[in-house]
This record gives C-alpha cells, structure tokens and sequence, in this order.
C-alpha cells in the first residue's frame, strides 16, 4: 500500500473557520442516529474516546485522549488522531491530526447555531474558558457576528483570563477579562470548559441573549444550571446524542420538570430551517457533545481540496 497523506495541525488550520462553517451546512439531511462512540473512563480525570462515522463517500474514527493533569504539564488537556478510509474499498485514504479537527469543528458547529439561533446586532461576546476552544469559539464567533465590539473573558482565575487576552490577536475589539456575572450578561456566551459544576450565573443572562455549551459529555459535567436549562429554549447537535451525553440536560431531566421532549430542535433541522428563534426576547441555548460525523465532513473537505 502507498503512503498516504497526513494533515498536520497547520495544514487543517490553514483552511480557515469559514470553509468549516460552509462544510457543516452541508450536513447530511437524513437524521440517523449517530453511530455510539465508546467511551473507555481512565483515572480519575482521565478518558479514552473512540468516535466513529459513516457517510455516503467516507468511512473516518477519531481517538481522543482527555487527559487533565496535561496543562500542568504544559501539554494540551486533549490529543487525538484520525483515520479517514474510501467508503466502497475500505482503503486509508489519509490521517489527521485529531485534536486540530475538534479545534475547527466544533466551534463552526456553534457558529452555524449562532448565525441561525443569535440576535443579529449581538454587540457583546462572553466567553468562559481560556484553552482551545475558547480561542476558537471567538474567531468563529466574529465570523458570523462580526458587530460584536465588546469580548468579555471568565477563567479560572483573573490571572489565567488575561494570559489568555494576552495571546490573542484580536483587532478592532476591545477583550477583557470579566467575572462570571458580567461574562454572563453578555448578548452572546460561549461555555467552553470541561466543568462539573456550573460556570455560567443564570440570573445573569439577559432576554435575548443566545448561548453555546460545548464543553460537557458525561452526566458528571455540567456548564449550566438546571435552572437557565428551565429559562432557555433548548437546542442540540442530536436528540439521541444528548440523551446519552449532555451533562446539563440529562441532570435537568432528573431535577425538574424539564424533559428531552422540551428540545426545540437539533442540528439538521436547523441547518434545513425547520426551526429558529421566534421571539427576541426568548434566551435560546445550543447544546453540543460533537458529533463524529462532522469529523468526517471536514476531513473529507480537506482531502477533496488537496487531491
């Protein structure tokens, strides 16, 4: 067998937030289920993922390891490697570095939510994280709002916050770091940790505002209260994918009244304009635990380009 192609970080990286958001309107309109990926707990702190996916053209798996003592060994909390293979042959067709993937996809995942779900004049940008997915949640952010003139920053500490604003590159905004009650009063929020406890005030997001949450996939994490669950008109990448995975709402189910059933709409009908904000007012709220297909759209994006 030949050697085949390997796309490093840079070369993922270097096609760009809006051929990504491009790539994942085109989602496949038949709703599947999506395939279960195997989820393998480690130590404590620790996960083993394996996410496959199927589409007409392409086979791909990602493996993810989430690791969270790695930051305080200067390394990223999560790695990963993926496979993309000929649909009708099996045959590998190239690798990818993984953890760049999820770096790209899951942020126009929520750009596309946000372009559809947002307020249109969202001038305020709030952001609670300071690692990869927060860097990236912002550059997509901009690209489908690109009004917003105020970008507010919650870490773990002040300290961690404004490192991180310190790093970024971004013109033309002013980018501060903020405490959890400002950061949630923004018109647009972006969740973008791996807590197990909730990061985001409900009584301080305002009517309007949209969120996305991207950081849970275990019953253990949660991002958000049950209440702002109760407050917000819900959304996800995929009804059997939540079920199974969104901390935030499998606890909210548990604690109240609130029910799967609740769910305004996924992904696909999104994407299709079967559902969409219907009230200014409203707090709407897109929850996503990644999806393994949107993996393979991308990939399958870049290998088309390239060959």
């Amino acid at each position: 067998m030949k050697e085949i192609p390997h796309f490093s970080a840079n070369d993922i990286f270097a096609f760009g937030i809006g051929k990504t958001i491009s790539a994942l309107k085109n989602f496949p309109t038949t709703n599947n289920p999506p395939i279960p990926r195997e989820h393998i707990p480690l130590d404590k702190g620790e996960d083993f993922l394996l996410m496959p996916a199927v589409s007409p053209t392409g086979l791909g798996i990602k493996l993810v390891t989430v690791m969270d003592k790695n930051p305080n060994l200067g390394l990223p909390l999560v790695h990963g490697f993926y496979l993309y293979l000929d649909r009708v042959t099996g045959i590998p067709k190239a690798t990818f570095d993984g953890s760049a993937l999820t770096t790209l996809r899951t942020p126009a995942a929520s750009a596309v939510a946000t372009e559809i779900l947002s307020l249109e004049n969202v001038e305020t940008l709030g952001v609670f994280g300071t690692g990869v997915q927060a860097r990236s949640h912002i550059e997509a952010m901009l690209f489908v709002r690109p009004g917003i003139k105020k970008i507010l920053v919650c870490g773990r500490s002040l300290e961690s916050a404004k490192k991180f604003i310190a790093s970024l590159n971004v013109e033309g905004r002013e980018i501060i770091a903020g405490s959890p009650e400002e950061t949630a009063s923004c018109n647009l929020i972006c969740a973008c940790t791996s807590s197990k406890t909730p990061v985001i005030p409900t009584e301080s997001v305002k009517p309007g505002a949209h969120l996305n949450l991207i950081g849970s996939f275990s019953e253990a994490q949660k991002e958000a209260d049950t209440k702002l669950i109760e407050n917000a008109k819900i959304y996800v990448d995929h009804r059997t994918a939540a079920k199974e995975e969104a901390g935030e709402l499998i606890n909210a189910e548990l604690e109240s009244t609130w029910s799967f059933d609740d769910i305004q709409g996924d992904f696909l009908e999104l994407v299709v304009g079967e559902t969409k904000r219907n009230d200014p007012e409203t707090i709407t709220l897109f929850k996503s635990v990644g999806l393994a297909v949107w993996d393979l759209m991308v990939a399958e994006m870049i290998y088309n380009e390239t060959n």
